[in-house]
C-alpha cells in the first residue's frame, strides 16, 4: 500500500477479518475472549491518497488511480477460503461470509494480484453481494444450483469449471491472476460507486451527523469463530445480517449457512485513516432488490461518509458485538 494512504493493519484472527486505524485499534474474538493486538503492526502516515498516482478516482476506494483507463476498468470478483488466503491486500472490497468454511468474496478493481486463492466454490450470496457491480467473477465448483444463482445476475461466470485455462492448481488449490481473469472477460465498463464517501466532492467530514464517536480501541465479537487473514483497509463494516441454511447435498442431507443480504437491518461502521483519528458509528443497512445498492445510513438517515480507501465488510451472524473504549 502506498506511503500515505489510509490504513487499518488487520489482525490475524480468521472469522473476523477487522483491522487497526490510527488511533483506533479494533481487536475481533471468538465468544467474549479478548485478543489484544500485537505490538509493532504496519501503519501508514497520515494523508488521504498514494504519492504515486493522480488519476480520476477509482470507483471503488474513491483514492487517484494511474489514470482514466484504470478507473474505467472491470471488476473481478474472487471467492477465497482457508486459513490464509492470499491476495486479500490487493482488493478493493472484501465480503466476509460466516459459510462453513468462513469465505472472503474479495473484488478487485484498482490493483491487480496474482497467485489469488485458495478459491472455493460459488454461493448465492455471491450474486446477490456482486451483481451490482458486474464483474468477471472466478470460483471453483460449487453445487448446480448455486451455479444457476449466478445465471440470475449481472456477473460474468468465468469459473474454473468453464475457464481452466485462466487458473493454476498449486498444493494448497485452485488459484487465479486478476489481469489474465480481465483479459478473458468480454464487455467493460467501471463498477458502480457503492459507499459514500467524506472528502471535498461530498463536503463531508465526518462517519456519521449523529452517534459518532472517537474510540482508540474497539472489539468485535462473532460467536464461535476466530483466527484470520491479515490486510490493510480503511474502513470495517459490521453488517448484522440473517443466515439461512441451504443444502447442497439432498442424499446426505448436508447443508450450509449462506447470509441474506437483501432486506435490512443494523450496521456498525469503523472508519479511519492513519495519521488522524479513527471514527465510530451505528445505522442501518438496507438492500430492498437484487438490482439496488445497499445504502448505509447513519441514525439520521443520512449517508454513512467512508474513509477513502479499501473497505471491508463483515456479513455478521445474530450475536456479534462491538463493544469501543477510550477516546471521545
Amino acid at each position: 500500500m502506498a506511503p500515505g494512504q489510509p490504513a487499518w493493519p488487520v489482525p490475524r484472527w480468521a472469522g473476523s477479518g477487522l483491522a487497526v486505524a490510527a488511533g483506533l485499534a479494533v481487536a475481533a474474538c471468538a465468544g467474549s475472549a479478548p485478543n489484544p493486538l500485537p505490538p509493532g503492526g504496519p501503519t501508514a502516515s497520515a494523508g488521504t491518497h498514494g504519492a504515486t498516482a493522480s488519476g480520476p478516482p477509482a470507483p471503488l476506494t474513491d483514492l487517484p488511480t494511474a489514470g482514466a483507463a484504470a478507473a474505467r476498468q472491470r471488476a473481478i470478483a474472487l471467492v477465497l477460503s482457508g486459513s490464509d488466503p492470499h491476495g486479500l491486500t490487493a482488493a478493493d472490497v472484501v465480503y466476509q461470509e460466516f459459510a462453513a468454511p468462513v469465505r472472503y468474496i474479495a473484488v478487485f478493481q484498482s490493483k491487480q494480484a496474482t497467485g489469488v486463492g485458495p478459491l472455493t466454490g460459488t454461493q448465492p450470496t455471491d450474486g446477490q453481494s456482486l451483481s451490482v457491480l458486474r464483474p468477471l467473477f472466478g470460483y471453483d465448483g460449487g453445487t448446480r444450483w448455486f451455479k444457476k444463482v449466478l445465471d440470475h445476475t449481472s456477473v460474468t461466470d468465468v469459473g474454473f469449471g468453464t475457464h481452466p485455462s485462466l487458473y493454476a492448481r498449486v498444493p494448497h488449490g485452485v488459484t487465479a491472476s486478476t489481469s489474465a481473469v480481465l483479459r478473458a472477460g468480454h464487455g467493460s465498463g467501471a463498477p458502480p460507486q457503492i459507499f459514500y464517501f467524506r472528502g471535498a466532492a461530498t463536503g463531508r467530514s465526518a462517519l456519521a451527523t449523529v452517534g459518532l464517536s472517537r474510540p482508540s480501541a474497539a472489539r468485535v465479537s462473532i460467536p464461535g469463530y476466530g483466527g484470520g487473514p491479515k490486510v490493510q483497509v480503511a474502513n470495517v463494516v459490521v453488517q448484522t445480517v440473517l443466515y439461512k441454511h441451504a443444502g447442497v447435498s439432498h442424499q446426505a442431507g448436508a447443508t450450509v449457512p449462506i447470509a441474506r443480504v437483501i432486506g435490512k437491518g443494523p450496521v456498525e461502521v469503523l472508519s479511519g485513516r492513519a495519521g488522524g483519528s479513527g471514527m465510530a458509528a451505528a445505522g442501518t443497512w438496507s438492500k430492498p432488490s437484487l438490482k439496488q445498492l445497499t445504502d448505509y445510513s447513519d441514525k439520521n438517515g443520512y449517508p454513512l461518509a467512508f474513509q477513502p480507501g479499501p473497505t471491508w465488510v463483515i456479513f455478521a451472524p445474530k450475536g456479534t458485538r462491538v463493544s469501543t473504549s477510550g477516546g471521545q
